[in-house]
């Protein structure tokens, strides 16, 4: 594999590129999906793709190569791209090499593991405990190496290996609950959790009533509240700030959340995400996005950190810079004091299409879905549907008051892309509004 990418750099340099970086990486992965209740199909994959970068006189072009056996052909294709496309006036280079990484470690017990099904029961057999009637989902194991080179003299060798599950219990269609499980080790995964609190939501959300719009006080659960870390990080990248797609825009060290957040880039702690090096071959390092309210970076490549005139901090994407893993720091609440400082407002537990009407002032809309429970005086009264989260991104942030203790970590391909830990949040008079206006 490492001989892959160095072919795929030298040809492309010794055709006139000025810049090429070559990813090849080895995908084994494992899937289970179940529905109602019952395992319903196993998938196993063995996968080599190349993510191949190649830059001819400031055209950029990016691309995959699945089939090995033509890598020459390919690169000879991709530099006749190159070299009729529009010129990039915002590429400015890769990073130099080369660096000095980490030693990468994965848990043997999770590369080694052939069946899965234990952990799709033991997720399912907690939902129904709580009272769930039916279940669906999934559970993965990932397992990957890559072997980058880039034509600037980084060379990075890295293995990774993780598991996943995501389980939605339901009492009726109008009645559901989502959980989700990550683990870096065996040991730490945990199923039954996942399954425990997926049915509990699904249990005590049966009978909701169409909700009511107004201003709201709102604890988040760690899987929407993670949506929401997850659009701060997404909306910090360089690129998205230059693109006009960020309210971050000219906010550098001004306020954008309440003292008590503080927002955490780390590829290189303990996570699904955990890379050791970035897509430029950048070592992976911990930055503070949000330090207790305060912006205090952008994510960039080298591209876009020379625009700044800044360095990059790690987090190529060669043509945008992202997040690998965010942690929002936990704050000294206990769950039970979150709750019971929300005198009149909602517990929401999910979210989804999670959409802007506003990019730059980052006015937005999100649908809670799953749980959506009616609080007073810290307990459950009453069940919602129907309803939308409608504020701005920047004064949610600002009106978050109390961050519990624990953490979970959460991930789901609906509204959380980037693998973040996410605790449970009290923010004071959020904009709620019908689903139909």
């Amino acid at each position: 594999m490492e001989d892959y990418a160095e072919r795929i750099v030298d040809k492309a340099i010794a055709l006139g590129c000025q810049d090429a970086v070559a990813d090849v990486a080895v995908n084994r992965s494992y899937q289970i999906r179940f529905a109602q209740n019952q395992i319903v199909i196993s998938n196993r994959w063995r996968e080599t793709t190349a993510s191949v970068f190649i830059v001819y006189k400031k055209r950029v072009v990016a691309s995959d190569i699945k089939d090995m056996t033509r890598i020459e052909a390919q690169v000879e294709n991709l530099v006749k791209i190159a070299k009729v496309s529009q010129e990039n006036p915002d590429y400015a280079g890769i990073a130099k090499g080369p660096f000095k990484y980490d030693r990468p470690s994965v848990d043997k017990k999770i590369v080694d593991l052939m069946d899965g099904s234990d952990h799709v029961q033991a997720a399912v057999n907690a939902a129904i405990e709580e009272g769930a009637k039916e279940c669906a989902g999934s559970f993965w194991k990932y397992d990957e190496e890559h072997f980058l080179r880039t034509s600037n003299g980084a060379r990075g060798v890295d293995r990774r290996a993780s598991l996943y599950l995501s389980i939605r219990a339901l009492m009726s269609l109008e009645s559901s609950g989502h959980g989700v499980a990550c683990a870096t080790k065996a040991s730490q995964f945990d199923p039954e959790k996942a399954g425990h609190k997926a049915g509990k939501i699904a249990a005590l959300a049966k009978n909701p009533v169409g909700g009511e719009a107004g201003k709201f006080d709102i604890v988040f659960d760690p899987l929407i509240f993670g949506s929401l870390i997850d659009q701060v990080g997404g909306r910090a990248g360089a690129w998205t700030v230059m693109a006009g797609l960020s309210p971050y825009a000219k906010k550098l060290g001004k306020k954008v959340a309440s003292d008590a957040v503080t927002i955490i880039d780390d590829g290189s702690a303990d996570s699904i995400g955990r890379k050791r090096f970035d897509a430029e071959g950048v070592p992976t390092k911990k930055h503070a996005i949000v330090n207790k309210g305060i912006l205090k970076t952008y994510l960039h490549n080298t591209s876009t950190a020379k625009k700044f005139k800044t360095r990059t901090t790690g987090n190529a994407g060669l043509i945008s810079p992202d997040a690998h893993a965010l942690f929002c720091k936990p704050g000294t609440w206990t769950r039970d004091e979150i709750f019971e400082e929300c005198k009149d407002g909602l517990w929401l537990t999910n979210t989804w299409y999670t959409r802007y009407q506003s990019y730059v002032t980052g006015d937005f809309s999100t649908i809670p879905r799953d749980g959506i429970f009616r609080i007073k005086n810290g307990e459950v009264v009453g069940t919602w549907k129907d309803i939308r989260l409608t504020d701005n991104l920047i004064n949610v942030w600002k009106s978050v008051e109390g961050l519990s203790k624990n953490v979970d970590q959460v991930q789901w391909w609906g509204e959380v892309y980037v693998p973040t830990f996410a605790p449970y949040a009290l923010a004071r008079d959020i904009g709620i509004t019908r689903s139909a206006e």
